[in-house]
């Protein structure tokens, strides 16, 4: 993680912040007063920012913005309270991650990094010959029905029939490789996600679920992790191709609430 200041959409270090990116992994901008609008022209550094669905989500006049929160009935609520890199489910998946804070709780509701880029370099030489070129099974489509099932049921989206039969047709089931390389740098890192990878490619079930285990246990390693406790106006940039992140839930009372743009990698 590098920590930078004073950086806007108009201080034009578009090249300069690309590259200290693909260098780090994570950035920690700290600060930030660009509003919605300096998120969403930070975002177009990397590409086009996705538009988010369902469109509840969405920061009011900000198609591109996604809105989350601990608190019910604003925004998103409990996202990505497992270990993943973002848009794994996609046709192409996510790139890069820029997250402003809004509103920040006293303690708790951290977010947590695992450099993948170490993890595979730390790997036995053994399992990193038995991953190099192998792909894991992500069904997305049985995962995310079940999904919108019980957001329905608990009215935390409200999305007609219609809506979810529209987004389930996006979808389709993937093979993704365990092992990605940075398209910029030609990086390699280890590629997981908790929620949306279920089994090995040309392992069984069981010897897949062990060898699942000792790559998150290796990516997770406390030497490997970086901690970030939020502050109002924070915004941190990250690479998908180098970490994975996980959300620790809000303790308490405390409310946390923040702003997400994302933006595709290349197909």
């Amino acid at each position: 993680m590098l920590r930078l200041e004073a950086v806007t959409a108009a201080t034009r270090d578009r090249d300069r912040v690309r590259a200290l990116l693909r260098r780090h992994g994570v950035l920690h901008l700290t600060g930030f007063t660009g509003g919605d609008g300096g998120l969403t022209e930070l975002a177009g550094w990397f590409g086009r920012p996705d538009v988010v669905f369902p469109r509840e989500h969405q920061v009011p006049g900000r198609p591109v913005l996604r809105l989350q929160s601990n608190v019910p009935g604003l925004g998103a609520n409990a996202g990505g309270q497992y270990w993943h890199a973002d848009g794994s489910y996609a046709e192409v998946p996510t790139e890069v991650t820029l997250l402003h804070c809004i509103e920040a709780p006293a303690a708790s509701g951290e977010t947590l990094f695992a450099d993948m880029r170490a993890a595979y370099r730390a790997l036995d030489p053994e399992l990193r010959e038995l991953i190099d070129g192998r792909t894991a099974f992500y069904p997305c489509r049985r995962i995310a029905a079940r999904s919108m099932a019980v957001a329905s049921a608990m009215k935390t989206v409200r999305m007609s029939p219609e809506e979810q039969r529209s987004k389930l047709a996006e979808l389709r089931d993937v093979h993704r490789p365990l092992v990605r390389e940075q398209p910029d740098t030609g990086e390699r890192a280890l590629h997981l996600n908790e929620r949306w990878l279920r089994t090995i490619d040309g392992l069984d079930e069981a010897r897949g679920a062990r060898v699942l285990s000792r790559l998150y246990a290796t990516a997770t390693a406390p030497q490997r992790l970086y901690r970030h406790r939020w502050t109002v106006g924070d915004l941190l940039i990250w690479d998908n191709y180098a970490v994975m992140h996980k959300a620790v839930p809000v303790a308490g009372a405390g409310r946390k609430v923040t702003h997400r743009a994302t933006v595709a990698g290349r197909p």
